[in-house]
């Protein structure tokens, strides 16, 4: 009797099996590098084996296995479960994933972008249990999100809903990866707070024979090297310069969230990431710009929160899909 699920993770640098019971249950896990340099076609062996492999480690057979989960990063075609060159898979371009998989295993195999497989098993394991509408975004390399209505997953007309990380606060502002400027993710993102924190560092070194920033202490003095890590621990000890880059940090989120809720009027926005790390130190003033700039009934709707699944979010992601 079928009455499991696999769920793949899928990223540049690392790929993840699991197997999990009806209820979601994560009963084996096996973990390896991508290596993504060596293309597809050795991802593709490699997942196969690691399939085999998590299965195998829960001591089913092959054929207790109901449905494949797959969370990746896109762009991709939830339908046709083709994958179209990710910025970190090279040579993943028009690779017909979701054939591949069945082919191999002979069992449905349900494709997805990464951020909105997160936001789905938020809604189902995690801090959106209980809530119709969802927003669930995540503060890291870049910024994504993905939006889940009434337990299902709002794709829009060609499957890129969900580009909150996009949305141009400063038209004139820094670039983005995407190629425009000003948007969210090039405020926002790990990367972003650092860029700000470096700039902040060079013009107090231009008024100041030594910077008094705490920032420059965790970098080892290299300012090249400070990281948004190297902020949110600033802030925390009380450094004025790190406290400022936070507060920017969360009006610009705040701004955006605003802009969200506005045109979602959702029941929870759950930040991930760099939020739950930083916890109330940006939380809570995400929370009063929210509260500033959004229109009076959504923002009385809203709650803000961390999302709740840590480093499970990735094996909750994929199994979500399928059970």
């Amino acid at each position: 009797m079928k009455t499991h699920v696999v769920g793949i993770d899928i990223g540049g640098t690392k790929l993840a099996t699991v197997v999990a019971d009806s209820t979601g249950h994560i009963l084996s896990k096996v973990r390896k590098p991508t290596l993504a340099e060596r293309g597809p076609e050795y991802a593709l062996q490699l997942l196969f084996a690691m399939v085999r492999e998590t299965v195998e480690l829960t001591g089913l057979e092959q054929n207790a296995i109901s449905a494949i989960g797959v969370s990746c990063g896109g762009p991709l075609d939830t339908k046709t479960g083709v994958v179209y060159s990710p910025p970190n898979l090279p040579g993943w371009d028009a690779l017909p994933l979701k054939a591949k998989l069945e082919s191999e295993f002979r069992v449905p195999v349900t494709i997805e972008n990464d951020a909105n497989a997160s936001a789905l098993a938020e809604y189902r394991f995690g801090g959106g249990r209980g809530y119709n509408a969802l927003l669930y975004m995540t503060m890291s390399t870049g910024i994504g999100g993905g939006i889940v209505i009434d337990g299902q997953i709002y794709h829009g007309a060609n499957d890129t809903a969900g580009e909150v990380g996009h949305q141009i606060l400063l038209p004139h502002g820094p670039p983005c990866g995407c190629g425009k400027r000003g948007c969210l993710e090039a405020l926002c993102s790990g990367p972003a707070i650092a860029r700000r924190a470096q700039a902040a560092i060079r013009k107090q070194l231009e008024t100041e024979e030594i910077a008094t920033t705490e920032l420059l202490k965790l970098a080892e003095g290299r300012i090249e090297t400070v990281k948004s890590e190297h902020v949110l621990a600033a802030a925390r000890t009380g450094d004025t310069l790190a406290l400022q880059l936070v507060d920017e940090t969360a009006y610009y989120m705040g701004w955006g969230i605003a802009n969200l809720v506005n045109i979602l009027n959702p029941d929870i926005v759950l930040l991930g990431t760099i939020a739950v790390a930083a916890g109330d130190l940006l939380l809570n003033p995400i929370r009063k710009t929210v509260a500033e700039f959004a229109m009076t009934r959504p923002a009385e709707a809203v709650k803000i929160e961390p999302a709740q699944l840590g480093e499970a979010l990735g094996d909750l992601a994929a199994i979500a899909l399928v059970i």
